[in-house]
């Protein structure tokens, strides 16, 4: 159960990531825990930050707003 910080080359399929607020999401995921809105703008040019929750998948290098998220990677580099 402890945080560690790796490089995002180094994330695998399953890892769980910590997301703060301010941060930028390293890779596509699912939402384990926590809840918050996320800026998708440069993904999918919405612009109006969009609320994410358990069960929920996020996009790599969209914002994390304002809640604390626990993400689990499903496609990380080349994926």
């Amino acid at each position: 159960g402890e945080e560690v910080e790796i490089p995002v080359k180094d994330l695998a399929p399953g890892d769980i990531m910590i997301v703060r607020p301010g941060d930028k999401v390293p890779t596509d995921g699912e939402v384990v825990d926590g809840e918050s809105h996320l800026d998708e703008s440069i993904a999918t040019g919405e612009s109006v930050p969009v609320y994410k929750s358990t069960g929920d998948t996020v996009i790599g290098a969209t914002i994390n707003k304002e809640g604390r998220l626990r993400v689990k990677a499903t496609r990380v580099g080349g994926d």
